[in-house]
């Protein structure tokens, strides 16, 4: 009964996978298997727990050949062949089914004949998991292969009978019968799992040598189970050798996973070492075997002389179906390279092929035609021989750089030195074919795209796509590349980085853009596309995520070192601006996203890079809109002044009040100072507005009961430099009759170290009684040295002096320190933006006491200056009004 069920569950255990798991979990696995196989031989020996005789190693491999079937049949959804396991969990299960029911009906030596079923089961379970393109590529030569397999297989089982027990008597009749019988069903599925070996792609070749390493182990747990005649020592081990086969075949099933296999591999054939040695190797051990007998039995079988005779004709139809499958593929390779030739000649592109190292391997004759060079001396030597010097680090950078899709092509252009000393521009549409086993090479094809029409090379370079200066493709090819790479279906993001250098001197100073061309090509990857976007810009397509483009864009910046020239070293610096390129966008809107973040870049300072966004977007069409509205703005009275009064903390009331310029926009509302007056100061527009809040100002002011109140008016450094601020002034006081002492004109720090008409326009301004006021001292030059001799009356100490000066000493001491510093130049120092109590008393007890700020007051609308300006008489609170914070429309200026 044992034997009959031992034989079924090993033939089971031949299953093949693909693919498997890490080596450590299929060593693991391994172990475990063994462990119980040894566990189940020795039980029956008495070393177990229990000595049963034969009911225990029995019991044993019936349970291991219910949990395989319960592991496979619940695997197999998940494996890389789930209908093969399936009928593998049949036909151990039927196996094993059927060895118990021949255990009961059929004599010792019998049994084994019920397990038969289950083995013709497990050769079509095998059958199913062949490789197909394999199968289908060499029929016959695989076809001889099994038939060697299978009759090498029964040639070996025949001698070792013949050596061991045929001539001691050992076996009956029928068990002899039942032993070959079940022999021949193992030998067919032992040349199935070689047959399965020899043609297992890379992936699966471990499952294949489980589901192997199981066959042998069922044939010889078969042959121990047809002769044994009862409970017997070869009865134990024809138990552990099954279920060693059925572990083996149960890790051949959690190992048989699917693995990402690319359409190309699927229809190539797998032909391998292994696969061309097997059916040979087989077949002369069977035959060794096969001589070896007959000096040691004495005598020579008919049926192991028949299947000599067999195998050796076998053989020579398998060398035969080999040779001919040898001689198609070598005229299929004949025609394919002379089909290859010609359409090479015949082709006007130059085809080259290069190794790893850039050294030709291949040229065709084109060559000659594009650059008059013999093909035989340009194999063997390196590409860059011929290629202009600038252009060397990003050709290596780009053709080194490997690319894992041999499908992608990679466009690249260069200068290339022909044979009569001219330089060529040549492009090439790069193939990189390293990873292809069959080639193994880059290939590239290359055609001449330089201007070949008569005339001067100046007026060539005008009509090109190419940089003079850096040999660069220009802003034009830049667009075009961009409306290619937009247009074409893309298996990857793409993204653009615009690159902004600052310091370039005037004119076109080649050698230092030749210089940073060099440097940033060696800081691009292979797939980069490096252009001249216009006089100090360069742009980069990047074949990757905005992400990669921003590392890309870090590199460029970091590149712009200081460059030595001859007129002494250089210093520049480098902002960079990126965006992601979506599939429906222009390049032309591609180029304006660019630009803003480049923009946006730079303005945050240099060595920035910035992304492109919507906010940005919406941020630049608001800015725009705005640039475009600011002009009618005035004309159409959206533009108004308020007044922040600035009070004498000594006399508890106001002094003077800042006159601000305020928009309320259609569209957006109120817009803030800080974003509309840099609109205008790009232009001649802040010269208008200023002379028309000079008059507007002294006119309000006049027209106030008030007859000592000041008001300070901020005047841009372009309207000072325009040397009309003087009669600009002029004009407002005689217009409105205001006292000149009662006009503070508030300006910036670095107005006063301008030209000496601007000090001289100053100076006369202070003689007529107006007063000058330096608007947020300590912001701009840090010289005090300065402030000595410059006609200047007052000092506005800005709000950031007051940043943590509750709690930091410093700053405390910073403030009363400006404080001393106007003092001893008789100059008085009015704080902005006093916001907090703490804040009021701490500068009051330095001594401080002109103050301004929405503790004291926000910005008044004219019509209200007569009723709430602290202090004044006709104001609703006597003395200074209860400390709050405001919730006002803007901060103060």
């Amino acid at each position: 009964m044992t034997s009959g069920v031992l034989a079924a569950p090993v033939r089971a255990g031949a299953a093949p996978a693909t693919g498997g798991p890490a080596s450590v979990a299929v060593g693991r696995q391994l172990l475990l298997v063994l462990a119980l196989a040894a566990l189940t031989t020795i039980s029956g020996l008495g070393l177990g727990p229990a000595d049963d005789g034969e009911l225990l190693p029995v019991t044993l491999t019936f349970l291991v050949i219910i949990a395989a079937t319960v592991v496979i049949a619940r695997s197999a959804p998940h494996t890389a062949h789930p209908t093969a396991w399936r009928c593998y969990a049949v036909a151990v299960a039927l196996g094993g089914g059927g060895s118990a029911l021949a255990a009961v009906l059929m004599p010792w030596g019998q049994t084994v004949l019920g397990s038969i079923p289950g083995q013709l089961v497990i050769v079509l379970a095998i059958a199913q998991m062949l490789d197909r393109p394999s199968l289908r590529a060499a029929r016959s030569q695989l076809a001889t292969s099994l038939a060697l397999f299978v009759l090498a297989d029964l040639l070996m089982v025949h001698t070792l009978y013949h050596l061991t027990i045929a001539d001691r008597g050992l076996l009956s009749l029928s068990q002899t019968v039942s032993f070959f019988a079940l022999l021949f069903c193992i030998a067919l599925g032992t040349g199935v799992s070689l047959l399965m070996m020899s043609v297992a792609r890379a992936a699966g070749r471990r499952v294949a040598g489980l589901v192997f390493a199981s066959q042998c182990a069922a044939s010889t747990s078969g042959a121990l189970a047809a002769i044994t005649t009862g409970p017997h020592l070869l009865q134990y081990l024809a138990c552990g050798l099954s279920v060693l086969g059925l572990g083996l075949v149960t890790v051949a099933c959690l190992a048989d996973r699917p693995v990402a296999t690319s359409p190309r591999e699927l229809q190539e054939p797998t032909a391998s070492t292994l696969g061309s040695l097997l059916p040979h190797a087989t077949a002369a051990v069977g035959g060794v075997l096969l001589l070896l007998s007959v000096p040691l039995t004495g005598k020579l079988t008919i049926f192991g002389a028949s299947l000599g005779m067999v195998g050796l004709g076998l053989l020579f139809v398998h060398q035969t179906v080999s040779w001919r499958t040898q001689l198609r593929l070598t005229a299929d390779l004949q025609r394919g390279e002379a089909w290859f030739r010609a359409l090479v000649r015949s082709n006007a592109d130059s085809v080259l092929i290069l190794d790893d190292k850039l050294d030709v391997l291949w040229v065709s004759p084109a060559i000659t035609d594009l650059l008059g060079l013999d093909p035989q001396e340009i194999v063997g030597g390196p590409l860059t021989t011929a290629v202009h010097p600038d252009d060397v680090p990003g050709l290596v950078a780009a053709l080194s750089s490997s690319s894992a899709d041999v499908t992608e092509t990679k466009t690249r252009t260069a200068r290339v030195q022909h044979e009569d000393g001219r330089w060529r521009l040549i492009q090439a549409q790069v193939r990189d074919l390293r990873s292809d086993p069959d080639v193994g090479a880059l290939v590239l094809y290359c055609r001449d795209v330089s201007r070949d029409e008569p005339g001067p090379a100046e007026a060539d370079l005008t009509f090109s796509t190419i940089d003079p200066a850096t040999g660069l493709p220009n802003r034009s090819a830049l667009t075009q590349r961009l409306a290619a790479a937009l247009r074409a279906p893309r298996a990857r993001a793409t993204s653009l980085v615009v690159l902004g250098v600052d310091g370039l001197p005037t004119g076109e100073d080649v050698a230092v853009l030749r210089e940073l061309t060099t440097r940033f090509s060696r800081v691009l990857r292979g797939d980069d596309w490096l252009a001249r976007a216009g006089s100090g810009d360069f742009a980069v397509l990047v074949d990757g995520t905005i992400a990669d483009a921003e590392v890309v864009a870090g590199r460029l910046v970091a590149a712009v070192e200081p460059v030595a020239t001859a007129a002494g070293t250089l210093r520049l610096t480098a902002a960079a601006g990126v965006t992601q390129l979506p599939a429906d966008v222009d390049p032309g809107e591609a180029l304006r996203w660019g630009d803003l973040a480049l923009r946006s870049a730079r303005a945050a300072g240099p060595g920035r890079v910035r992304r492109h966004s919507d906010a940005l977007r919406i941020s630049q069409d608001r800015e725009e809109q705005l640039r475009t509205d600011l002009d009618r703005a005035l004309a159409d009275g959206q533009l108004r002044l308020v007044y922040q009064p600035v009070v004498d903390l000594a006399l508890h009331r106001t002094t003077s009040v800042e006159a601000l310029l305020r928009w309320r926009h259609p569209v957006y509302g109120e817009v803030s100072p800080a974003e509309f007056v840099p609109l205008a100061e790009e232009s001649a527009l802040i010269t208008e507005l200023g002379r028309w809040v000079l008059a507007e100002a002294t006119a309000t002011i006049a027209a106030l009961p008030h007859a000592e109140l000041g008001v300070a008016v901020n005047v841009s450094a372009r309207h000072v430099r325009s040397g009309e601020l003087v009669s600009d002034v002029l004009a407002a006081l005689e217009s409105s009759g205001l006292c000149a002492s009662r006009l503070v004109l508030e300006i910036t720090e670095s107005v006063l170290l301008d030209d000496d008409h601007v000090t001289d326009d100053l100076a006369a301004l202070r003689r007529m009684g107006v007063r000058i006021a330096v608007d947020d001292f300590g912001t701009g030059w840090s010289s005090l040295a300065y402030l000595v001799g410059l006609p200047i009356d007052v000092l506005k100490m800005d709000r950031q002096f007051l940043a943590d000066v509750e709690t930091d000493p410093q700053r405390r001491a910073l403030c009363a320190s400006v404080l001393h510093l106007g003092t001893s130049l008789g100059l008085a120092v009015v704080v902005e933006g006093v916001e907090t109590q703490a804040e009021l008393q701490l500068l009051r007890d330095m001594g401080h006491r002109y103050i301004q700020g929405y503790l004291l007051a926000r910005p008044l609308d004219a019509a209200v200056l007569t009723t709430q300006l602290p202090g004044l008489p006709g104001a609703t609170t006597a003395g200074l009004p209860t400390p709050r914070r405001d919730d006002g429309d803007g901060a103060p200026s």
